[in-house]
């Protein structure tokens, strides 16, 4: 996996790539050691850019799992999709700048105060990363590095507030594993309804009877990250042409990652193969984040059955704070 973490400067890009590096057994490389070369005076003369991009891309070539710190906005493009994974970083500026001053006086000491050169670059430097979050400022700048993340065809992971390393890390690693899921995640199709099935499918549908209505002879496809069930869907054939997802369920903690997307990608694909033209599912009224997942995925309303949970289940069903009462029918081309 290549991971690149950046942001402005004194916002901690650099101690997160190595503590993540070190965490998940990762290389680390830092920008800065590719864009400047090295002098007695830090950050003095820039590496020639074609010699830079190759240095970089030989390193960068040489290991499977890295972590980059560090900005390469204005490198070459080819650059941009080399990640599965971009962490931006910000801080408020107060903290930050409080930061950068307290980092090059611990650097410099009283050189600062003794060197003229140095206190002048030392002057400009934090006068050029004052300007980080002014809008319109020509340098580096949030709102270049906004409009960077927003061209991107890698997932991004923003992490726009003052927290802990700690939390940091927490955030990450939970990004990656969710990556891994889907990179990782396969489908395959059950026969029998083991406990572990019956448990995820009543999390969609509460009636054990109703599940076993639908399930006996019909496709379950149940969706495996590694050798674990995380989802499954079930497959009613209702005539020559349409076919419905009689049930679609994702474990509680892997919900919220996309899966259910992929569950419909995955179902859309696999009545298609079979010869159906239209896909069906049908949920209540109060589900409404499945209203929305569904209709994203391109299903449209087209009925409703009238108090279906209140005539076909034995005990009220509340979610969202909402009765659930009506069973809404949506459908989709495939």
């Amino acid at each position: 996996m290549k991971i690149m973490i950046f942001g402005a400067s004194g916002s901690g890009t650099t101690t997160l790539a190595h503590r993540l590096s070190i965490e998940l057994g990762f290389s680390h490389l830092d920008t800065d050691d590719y864009y400047w070369l090295k002098s007695e005076i830090p950050f003095e003369l820039k590496r020639d850019s074609q010699e830079r991009d190759n240095l970089f891309t030989s390193d960068f070539k040489k290991n499977e799992n890295i972590v980059v710190s560090g900005s390469i906005l204005n490198w070459n493009e080819k650059f941009f999709n080399y990640f599965d994974l971009v962490v931006f970083l910000w801080i408020p500026p107060a903290v930050r700048i409080t930061r950068l001053i307290k980092r090059e006086t611990e650097r410099f000491g009283d050189l600062l105060k003794t060197d003229e050169y140095l206190k002048k670059k030392y002057d400009e430097f934090i006068e050029l990363a004052s300007g980080y979050d002014q809008p319109g400022f020509q340098g580096r700048s949030f709102e270049r590095h906004t409009n960077w993340l927003n061209k991107l065809q890698v997932p991004v992971l923003r992490l726009e507030s003052d927290i802990t390393i700690e939390e940091r890390l927490r955030l990450v690693r939970e990004k990656i594993e969710h990556l891994s899921i889907h990179q990782e995640l396969t489908f395959t199709e059950k026969n029998e309804i083991n406990r572990t099935l019956y448990d995820l499918l009543l999390s969609a549908d509460p009636s054990i009877e109703v599940i076993n209505s639908y399930t006996h002879n019909n496709e379950i496809f149940v969706a495996l990250y590694r050798t674990k069930i995380i989802g499954a869907f079930v497959l009613l054939p209702l005539n020559k042409s349409t076919i419905e997802i009689k049930n679609i369920a994702v474990k509680t903690q892997y919900q919220g990652i996309g899966l259910g997307k992929r569950l419909l990608e995955k179902a859309a694909v696999a009545s298609l193969a079979k010869g159906f033209k239209t896909l069906r599912i049908a949920t209540g009224n109060s589900s409404i984040g499945q209203l929305a997942l569904y209709q994203k995925g391109g299903f449209e309303l087209v009925g409703m059955n009238h108090n279906f949970f209140i005539d076909h289940y034995p005990h009220p069903i509340i979610e969202n704070g909402i009765r659930c009462k009506h069973l809404l029918i949506l459908e989709r081309s495939i």
